[in-house]
Formats: C-alpha cells, structure tokens, sequence
C-alpha cells in the first residue's frame, strides 16, 4: 500500500543513498565472508601436511577427517543437484558459511586472548596457536566441516515477491476467491543469514 505523503526530493535523495549505503556494505561483508571461506579451503593442505612428508605425515584424526569431508561433499553435491542449485551457488554457499564460522572462531580466540592476557595463564593461548597442538586442529577441522554440514541446501525458497506480485494480478482482476493463491516456487536457495 503506497504511502499517502510522497517523499520530497530531498528524502528520496536521502533515501536512495541510505540504500545504496546498505547494498554497498551487504556486498562487502558477502565478499570479505566469501574471500575468509576460501582462505580456509586454499590452506587446508598445508594444515594437513604440514611436514610435507606425503602421505606418511597424516595422523589418523587427518584420515578421519578427509574421510568425514569426503562424505559431507557428496552430501553436498547431491543436495544442491536435487533442488537444482547451480555451481557457483552452491560454492559460494560453501565459501559464505565457512567464513562466517572462521569469523566467529577468530573473534572467540580474540576474546580468550584478551582474557588470557590479563591473568597469569598467557601462555595457554601460545601453546593452543601453535600448529602441531591436537586441539587447535581438532577445533579447525570440526569447524569445517560443520560449515560443510550446514551449507548445504535444505529446501527451495518461496520467493515473496511473486508471490505478492500474484495477490496482486488476483485483487486487480476482481477475484473474490476465499482461497489463497497458490504459492510459487523459486528454484533459488536461502542464503545462510549472517
């Protein structure tokens, strides 16, 4: 329902570039969240073989892994095949919620560091960094692969517009009906909110 009081020039302007502010930084934290995503993806040989011994440098928590990370692709391949999401969307869902998380466990070592640096126990968080810690690659590689896990599609999305872009074709031709129009289907996914 249009607004009865039109927006004056100055507003609109106003308006548009609120807007247009809001894209621009929607975008950038898209791509800062996808760049993260594949800085992780791009490292991950070098966590696993980090001595660079082939395969004789893998522990069994690294076989355990890939087999994990094979299997959770699969999944994922499969499930963006049957509600035709295409490569890059699917990709970039990946990408998305791999760097959200490698955000957020950024900013929870951040924060223990910040604590951590005001006791006496400033060197637990030295021992945690450092790469050959069990830990620490037990933390990276769960978080991978939840964000495997949770990138993957669940359903196809309803998209509100045609659907009210129909509510309104009904309402304009006269249509009295007591049913609802019947919604319609996107082949596009839900985007992991952030």
């Amino acid at each position: 329902m249009p607004h009865p009081n039109p927006l004056s020039l100055a507003g609109r302007l106003d308006n548009g570039a609120s807007r247009l502010i809001c894209t621009l930084l929607s975008g950038l934290k898209k791509t800062l969240l996808w760049l993260c995503g594949l800085l992780v993806l791009a490292l991950l040989p070098f966590i696993i073989f980090e001595y660079g011994e082939g395969l004789a440098d893998m522990s069994v928590l690294e076989w355990g892994f890939l087999l994990l990370l094979s299997l959770l692709t699969w999944r994922h391949v499969n499930y963006c095949k049957h509600f035709s999401t295409g490569l890059w969307q699917g990709v970039s869902r990946l990408l998305i919620v791999q760097g959200l998380l490698f955000t957020i466990e950024l900013m929870i070592i951040g924060l223990a560091a910040i604590f951590l640096w005001q006791t006496e126990y400033e060197y637990l968080l030295q021992h945690y960094l450092r790469i050959d810690d069990p830990i620490s690659k037990l933390v990276t590689y769960f978080t991978i692969l939840i964000a495997l896990y949770l990138s993957a599609p669940t359903a196809a999305r309803t998209t509100k517009t045609l659907l009210k872009a129909q509510a309104d074709i009904n309402a304009s031709s006269g249509s009295l009906s007591s049913e609802s129009p019947a919604p319609v289907m996107s082949n596009t996914l839900k985007e992991p909110t952030l």
